[in-house]
């Protein structure tokens, strides 16, 4: 939802709105979308390269282990699918055409906000690694959110303005000024606390002297995502302003609204000033904007304590699935946008950095989308094939959002998603691998927890638009094997410190489109082969997402392989990265057989036609298949930086051993930035001064 300049005028005010409070050993309410949101951007990660994965996973797992140092104990909620109702539908398509324009906008080497397409996936995973409380609403959490907050009188944490109009006892708590990075010590009980800005509607109402039920009015006037009334936000409230303020507009609504002894007086009078012809629809829409402020008790405490699912889940489009799916969406191991296929039979593409000359790269995941709309929609009465069902897909068409109806496709004879879960681990295998293209004699000498990416890797050579040359999966693979081995001791000594240049070389890089949509067609193809492997109930085990794709790391990789430095540069001979990545290469290649590699060999000599190898020692060979691919190393590297990250790691270790030592936050990659134009150095001034 959201209140339009609420939050900016609140920090703008001079008064004692948002108040000091040292947080600790309560319960905390967290607007889960709104933290990764948040955090992301404020801590500048990589948005042009399609995510880094890893520095993600460091500042989520760092916020949760300083709030367990200080004995908070936090509840997550997370938004569901869109709202059914179709009460905000043109707001949604309005917001999907602004990401569209953004990722157009960061490809082209701008300023915007794009969030990475699997950071929703990364940061559930996390929760669930680290046991934090969490579920995931049918529909948007703003309302259950505070609804739990109220019940167990404790506050939210959001940046979400809507949480300065709910009435909450225990107030809310805006991210902006929840300062986790560091904790803090109280010298008299040496109890740890973090430093928060605090927020509650009597407070900031007795300033004014309003009744506080008078903010859903002010709320609905101003307009939110369900209340647009052009004509009465428009009018000259600025009038009533009696302060100096930037904000005169919300200054003076709040001010004309406090004369009023309730909702019902005040809309009265804002009704006089309507002409008749307007004055049926303002109230209609006014008193809907008002209930959705109002609270009564919601569901979500029964689900996190008893886990009992709740009855109006069960009702509607939503009875179609069965109650360990239901359990699998509200435990947030399933993606909402099934929640949307079966709600609404229309699902939005997230919008990612891509060469937007050519389709969108979600293109090439659709016929996996298409099995998992199968499985959702197509029931038993379908199951004859005598009857068709579409969803309606919403992505863009060149730079515009468009939609067109995409059909669902009958897997198996007789496979309902009503006894999927009765089905032998054989047959829900097979619907994965058919959908991936992978037969069951592929599966021999890979071990388990390789599957899911291999497969999606193998499918996306294969489907791939332009073809993947050689180097682009040699990329994707080294990036594997890179996430794999950095986030250990060990690891970080297990590679040549060539790799660790290229991260942290702090030069930025234009970006090279084709190989930013190549990449996005894979990360899509992963988000969608996720979701059918959990709508399956998991024929194969989740991969660690967050170790899977470094886009910084891996455009530079993929940039270096293009002007000539050899693929055996980059990993220690006899390494167990180095037999890591043998093993992915030999897997893929054994799976999309000789003439994609025919193909992709085709592809990258004609990519690399003209190119001069200047940076290294002068030698300007082809990248082909490499017969002898680790019989040298070619070149020398300065070792100094590895003690460094060697000592990094053993003070972090030493940090943990030692509980009393204030934790601050420090990502691997950019901790080591140098140079002050790199994107992250608003993240290390944070950290380090």
């Amino acid at each position: 939802m959201g209140v339009r300049g609420l939050k900016t005028y609140i920090e703008s005010r001079n008064k004692n709105d948002l108040r000091s409070w040292a947080f600790r050993d309560k319960k905390l309410i967290i607007d889960g979308c709104n933290l990764y949101y948040t955090l992301y951007f404020d801590y500048n990660l990589d948005q042009m390269h399609g995510g880094d994965y890893d520095a993600f996973e460091e500042l989520i797992t760092q916020f949760f282990k300083n709030l367990t140092a200080c004995d908070i104990h936090p509840y997550v909620v997370l938004d569901g699918a869109a709202d059914h109702t179709d009460k905000k539908w043109e707001t949604i398509r309005q917001r999907k055409q602004d990401k569209i324009n953004a990722a157009l906008a960061v490809s082209e080497g701008k300023k915007e906000k794009v969030l990475p397409i699997l950071i929703g996936n990364v940061f559930r995973q996390l929760l669930q690694k680290f046991k934090i409380p969490l579920v995931q609403c049918i529909e948007e959490a703003d309302w259950e959110i505070a609804a739990l907050a109220q019940k167990w009188n404790c506050p939210v944490l959001s940046n979400d303005s809507d949480f300065y109009i709910f009435n909450l006892k225990a107030g809310f708590l805006p991210i902006t000024h929840f300062q986790w990075e560091t904790v803090k010590q109280d010298r008299q009980t040496n109890q740890k606390f973090i430093q928060a800005k605090h927020f509650t509607v009597r407070k900031f109402c007795a300033s004014f002297n309003m009744n506080t039920n008078l903010l859903p009015v002010f709320a609905s006037i101003l307009g939110n995502d369900y209340v647009k009334l052009q004509n009465i936000r428009c009018m000259n409230w600025a009038k009533h302003s009696v302060t100096d303020t930037p904000h005169p507009h919300i200054d003076g609504l709040i001010n004309w609204l406090s004369q009023f002894s309730g909702p019902e007086v005040a809309v009265s009078a804002l009704l006089k000033m309507m002409s008749d012809n307007e004055k049926a629809i303002t109230k209609e829409a006014l008193s809907k904007g008002i209930q959705e402020y109002k609270l009564f008790p919601g569901s979500l405490a029964k689900f996190f304590q008893l886990k009992m699912i709740p009855r109006t889940t069960c009702k509607g489009p939503l009875q179609v699935l069965p109650q360990r799916t239901l359990m699998l969406l509200l435990e947030g191991k399933m993606s909402s946008s099934i929640i949307d296929a079966v709600m609404n039979q229309r699902v939005l593409i997230t919008s990612q950095v891509e060469d937007f000359q050519l389709p969108c790269s979600s293109e090439t995941s659709r016929p996996i989308r298409q099995v998992i709309y199968g499985l959702l929609l197509l029931g038993e009465q379908r199951s004859t094939g005598t009857s068709k069902c579409y969803v309606e897909e919403y992505c863009r068409q060149q730079t515009k959002l468009s939609s067109q109806k995409v059909e669902a496709i009958q897997t198996m004879n007789g496979l309902r998603l009503k006894t999927l879960w009765e089905e032998p681990l054989s047959v829900r295998l097979q619907v994965l691998l058919d959908t991936l293209g992978v037969s069951s004699e592929m599966l021999r000498g890979i071990q388990p927890d390789l599957h899911l990416q291999i497969f999606v890797t193998r499918y996306w050579l294969v489907n791939a638009q332009p073809q993947p040359s050689q180097m682009h999966l040699w990329g994707l693979l080294l990036g594997m094997v890179y996430g794999k081995f950095s986030s250990t001791l060990k690891g970080q000594r297990d590679m040549l410190l060539g790799p660790k240049k290229l991260q942290t070389a702090g030069r930025r890089i234009d970006l090279e489109h084709e190989t930013a949509h190549l990449y996005s067609q894979w990360q899509s193809c992963m988000k969608w082969s996720l979701s059918l492997n959990s709508l399956l109930c998991f024929p194969v085990s989740e991969p660690v997402i967050a170790s899977l794709y470094c886009g910084t790391w891996l455009h530079q990789v993929v940039r270096e392989l293009r002007r000539g430095r050899p693929l055996d540069s980059l990993l220690e001979r006899g390494s167990s990265a180095e037999q890591l990545f043998k093993q992915l290469k030999d897997v893929v290649e054994s799976l999309i057989g000789k003439n994609v590699i025919k193909k992709m060999r085709t592809g990258l000599e004609q990519r690399t036609v003209g190119n001069t190898h200047r940076d290294y020692n002068g030698h300007n060979q082809p990248i082909d298949e490499p017969s002898s691919f680790f019989e040298h190393l070619m070149y020398e590297y300065d070792y100094e930086d590895d003690d460094d990250d060697l000592n990094e790691n053993l003070r972090k270790s030493k940090a943990k051993d030692h509980p009393d030592i204030s934790y601050t936050i420090r990502t691997r990659h950019k901790s080591k930035a140098r140079n002050a134009n790199h994107p992250s150095k608003k993240y290390e001034r944070s950290c380090f001064k």
